[in-house]
């Protein structure tokens, strides 16, 4: 077999959220809901925010602080232009290496709350001798992102968000699926073996309020049907008033498939589920069988064991391999996912030379903001479906010899290439393959990086999708306009001209198609009640959010459990939670799923596969 070139790079989770396309996007941590019986259901204790105007007016002046948008404001700022000396990933200076915690910043002393002018991060930040950060470095806060600051710590600095949201219990939450699936009109008998739930109560439970929920909602709308083989956008349907509960119809996603594990190498289905929710759920490390008379009823009606799952755990899951390729049933190679849409691509591009018939635009590019080589991306038509388009991109390790596309733009010999082709409902699949069209997951950093991820590397599913936030990128072509414009490095005959012409559109032409293309992936992407463009990918945030670090209330509320309850008993559960009932950061997101669920099990909350 052909020796590969591009290898698989292991996953490494991000300790702090990235920047997102456009701008600095962060979640914002803030303290959680430390009351509500697990029974009783009680309701909160928190200070709660303020449901005032925005932090800032329109002519600079501070306002009421709204104390949700204010603290996302500040953790913006910090990340933009504090995170590369202080992130969690950075090597610190002095003891300050959390600059995006919130919480940690107020528990070392780094903030006072109620005093910015007692305040190291305000007094650094808007000193005038020795700033921080030091002068001469970009990028530096401008006076309004100071001045946010300054608000965030006098009115916002240790205020729970919505601290006052009433608790909700598993019981509650499982009596309220109990009663949309049995009573609602539109879900017939023969549906409910087909109905599914996914929860955000964790976060509502934790203290967050709706505004700060919401990119969830969206991050979970697109996903489900970014993984989706059918027709139609379908978003999920919120059965609850604080719309934390959300039905699907798995036949809506063609998720009532067979569910199959692909070994890429052998290239045979080594596991096999009944249906592809079941395949999702037994790879969620967050999966319980919930317990309790009203769980039966629900479990009996939908045909499986695990009819809810925590939302922002599936998008972390399913939004990168290997579960995004078996969901999506992506196969090994590339001939064959070609093969699957009835695309030729070889004999597209002689067609294309020969006739022209405006089947296939190509596009080469000195850079390209994911490469420091040569690019060339390729556009085919689908036969028969005159909605749905495939791209590849060729990328390349150097920009010497056959890797010179300016000197030869037909046979070159690339590296490695990036697929993306249109799904039946108008958003987008991705793949990766080698220099030989084999599956990866991940690219190689030397060829091509993810600027959204602090490792750089660009993942499969959600890199992409963090890249394609607005589907296609308007990129303008290089090549065909140097050769019109006679600075071509190439020394081509007529035909080989005539040639490059036919298969290589005039720049507005092909901006043209990328419009297009962009067009028809946006209206699916507001089909899915999804806000089109923006500085925060919805699926990206949500996946590296949930990699931060878990402190005690955040793992109470994703145990079903209260912090108190939770303190009571962390001596029953793994060593390697010890440190949520010691530390003011918590412990690592991959120690607290590791040791998730034997936790489930110890507080007999359901039943996990760790459960004896």
């Amino acid at each position: 077999m052909t020796q590969r070139f591009f290898s698989s790079i292991p996953l490494i989770s991000a300790a702090a959220l990235a920047l997102m396309v456009g701008g600095a996007c962060k979640t914002v941590v803030l303290p959680g809901n430390d009351s509500g019986d697990e029974t009783e259901g009680t309701g909160g204790t928190g200070n709660g925010g303020t449901d005032g105007g925005s932090s800032t007016g329109s002519d600079g002046e501070q306002g009421e602080a709204n104390c949700g948008e204010l603290s996302a404001q500040t953790v913006n700022i910090l990340d933009k232009n504090c995170k590369q000396c202080h992130g969690a990933d950075s090597a610190a200076l002095g003891s300050i290496n959390y600059i995006t915690n919130l919480d940690a910043l107020i528990s070392n002393g780094k903030v006072v709350p109620g005093e910015p002018n007692n305040s190291a991060i305000y007094r650094r930040m808007a000193a005038t001798m020795l700033p921080m950060p030091p002068e001469g470095q970009e990028p530096r806060p401008t006076e309004d992102d100071i001045r946010a600051v300054e608000q965030w710590i006098a009115e916002c600095a240790g205020v729970t968000g919505c601290g006052e949201n009433p608790w909700m219990t598993r019981t509650q939450v499982i009596d309220l699926i109990r009663n949309d699936l049995l009573n609602t009109q539109e879900i017939s008998a023969d549906a409910r073996p087909f109905i599914r739930y996914f929860s955000l109560v964790h976060l509502y439970n934790y203290g967050w309020c709706d505004d700060q929920i919401e990119i969830y909602r969206h991050a979970l709308s697109k996903l489900a049907n970014s993984l989706s083989n059918e027709i139609k956008v379908v978003p999920p349907v919120p059965i609850d008033k604080d719309r934390l509960i959300f039905r699907i119809d798995i036949r809506d996603y063609d998720w009532d498939a067979p569910g199959r594990v692909l070994d890429p190498v052998s290239n045979t289905f080594v596991e096999e589920f009944r249906d592809t929710w079941e395949l999702i759920a037994d790879k969620d490390p967050y999966a319980i069988e919930f317990i309790g008379d009203s769980a039966e009823d629900v479990k009996q009606a939908t045909n499986t064991k695990f009819f809810l799952l925590q939302a922002d755990a599936f998008v972390e899951v399913a939004a990168q391999p290997p579960l995004y390729h078996d969901v999506l049933r992506i196969p090994a190679t590339r001939f064959e996912l070609e093969e699957s849409f009835g695309i030729n691509v070889d004999a597209n591009i002689q067609e294309e030379i020969e006739t022209n018939p405006n089947r296939v635009a190509r596009a080469a590019f000195h850079e390209s903001g994911v490469s420091e080589n040569h690019r060339v991306i390729e556009r085919h038509d689908f036969p028969n479906a005159s909605n749905r388009v495939y791209w590849i991109s060729y990328d390349f390790q150097s920009n010497a010899g056959p890797a010179n596309v300016f000197v030869d733009p037909f046979n070159f010999v690339e590296d490695g290439s990036e697929i993306i082709y249109s799904l039946p409902n108008g958003l987008q699949g991705y793949m990766i393959v080698d220099n030989v069209g084999f599956r990866i997951d991940d690219a190689p950093i030397q060829i091509v990086q993810d600027k959204n991820a602090p490792d750089g590397v660009v993942r499969n599913g959600k890199s992409c999708m963090g890249c394609h936030n607005v589907g296609m990128i308007n990129k303008e072509d290089d090549l065909r306009w140097e050769i019109d414009a006679n600075l071509g490095e190439g020394d081509f005959d007529d035909n080989e001209l005539d040639a490059i012409r036919a298969l290589y559109p005039q720049r507005d032409d092909y901006n043209s198609l990328l419009a297009l293309d962009a067009d028809r992936f946006n209206l699916a992407v507001k089909a899915a009640g999804v806000p089109i463009g923006g500085d925060k990918e919805p699926i990206v945030t949500v996946f590296n959010a949930f990699d931060e670090d878990v402190e005690i209330r955040r793992a109470a509320a994703e145990l079903w459990t209260t912090e108190t309850t939770l303190r009571e008993k962390l001596g029953q559960l793994s060593p390697d939670l010890d440190d949520l009932g010691k530390s003011q950061t918590g412990v690592r997101r991959d120690v607290f799923t590791a040791a998730y669920a034997d936790a489930i099990c110890q507080l007999k909350v359901g039943i996990t596969k760790a459960c004896k």
